[in-house]
């Protein structure tokens, strides 16, 4: 009975994210600069155990990260020291319910110090109590998210979008089924356990002013 109950749940969820997510307007990005952008990755982490020298016991969990590749493309105004000032991606993810809602989550990543002729990664995070409170499972992961979404903007300008899970720009569309939050927060890597482990692997955030 419990296990109908379940199918019952998503069944009805799959039907609403069906009709929710339509047609979305074409996505115009700049014809003077451009990215390539690759397709989100998922990686689940446990929360850093780091040896302080004091030892306090407690049980580690999981964080979800989503990483997007991306790098310099074409460019009008080359800068002379092939490094750019500022890049800003935009995220959208939507992660399903337990209470047969969907939750909308956005963010806005300022990444800096960004050079023309290397591959970057760009990341963001939900805490395991979000994902917990949102889905109700301690074993919460990439199958919760609906839809993940984003654009990278260069001088204002929208250089790529990468998507997952439905088409691309769904994130332009109303949604108006799908509430938007900001209860749970999505993070960058700065404001994690991670803030200081594989640094050079990823873009760098602008220091919060």
């Amino acid at each position: 009975m419990k296990g109908n109950k379940i199918l019952n749940t998503v069944a009805v969820l799959g039907l609403t994210m069906a009709s929710v997510f339509g047609q979305a307007d074409e996505i115009k990005a700049s014809k003077d600069n451009k990215f390539a952008v690759g397709n989100p990755d998922f990686f689940e982490l446990p929360s850093p155990s780091i040896d302080t020298g004091v030892n306090k016991k407690f049980k580690s969990k999981d964080w979800l990260e989503i990483e997007v590749k991306f790098k310099v493309q074409k460019l009008k105004s080359p800068p002379k020291d092939e490094y750019l000032d500022s890049v800003d991606v935009k995220w959208w993810i939507v992660v399903k319910g337990q209470d047969r809602k969907a939750y909308l989550m956005e963010k806005v990543v300022n990444h800096v110090n960004i050079p023309v002729d290397e591959e970057m990664i760009a990341s963001v995070y939900i805490s395991p109590n979000t994902l917990r409170r949102i889905t109700g499972s301690s074993s919460a992961g990439k199958s919760d998210l609906e839809a993940v979404g984003g654009e990278i903007l260069y001088n204002g300008e929208m250089v790529g979008f990468f998507t997952h899970g439905q088409r691309k720009g769904w994130w332009r569309e109303d949604l108006k089924s799908i509430e938007r939050t900001s209860k749970f927060p999505l993070l960058n890597k700065s404001e994690t356990p991670f803030q200081t482990l594989w640094y050079d692997r990823y873009a760098e955030i602008a220091p919060k002013k």
